[in-house]
């Protein structure tokens, strides 16, 4: 009977190892990507920044995507419920989330606006030929025109096409 030199290692010791290695250098890369995705991350929050807007922003913007609007509306009264116990002036405010009162057709407007802006996909939630769903397509188109729209040139005097000094 022959037994195990204590160098020879077992199928099971071997496949083991190699999964180990290739899980750390998949990780390895990962964490390369991870770090060039942080400073892409900070370099648009630093653009961000210039202009006035805060990660805490950015937070909200993400919690309004990720939250349905009566969780929203619950955390907004939860902060107005604390501003009031602190005597804040916020708490002494006008009711901020009293019943929208937005009619229809505007809503259907603001939503497609939204939703051109934030480049989704064009599904009009609403009947074809109805006012909202008209409302909500001439929102979808501004918002998509808004977003391809050049504002660094408008803002800075170029044209995206040209590239020049616009005329004064």
């Amino acid at each position: 009977m022959m037994s195990k030199d204590h160098n020879q290692k077992t199928e099971q010791e071997l496949r083991e190892e190699q999964k180990f290695l290739q899980g750390f250098t998949d990780i390895k890369s990962l964490r390369s990507e991870m770090a060039s995705t942080k400073a892409d991350m900070g370099a648009i929050f630093k653009r961000l920044k210039d202009i006035g807007w805060t990660k805490v922003d950015i937070d909200f913007a993400f919690s309004l995507e990720d939250k349905d609007v009566g969780q929203v509306i619950a955390d907004f009264e939860r902060k107005i419920r604390i501003a009031k116990m602190f005597g804040h002036q916020l708490g002494r405010q006008l009711e901020l989330l009293d019943k929208d009162r937005t009619p229809q057709q505007d809503r259907a407007y603001e939503d497609g606006l939204a939703a051109g802006k934030l480049r989704r996909a064009n599904n009009n939630p609403y009947h074809a030929g109805s006012k909202e769903a008209d409302a909500w397509q001439r929102g979808f188109n501004e918002g998509h025109e808004f977003i391809n729209r050049d504002m660094d040139g408008a803002v800075n005097g170029t044209s995206q096409d040209e590239g020049e000094q616009a005329p004064d």
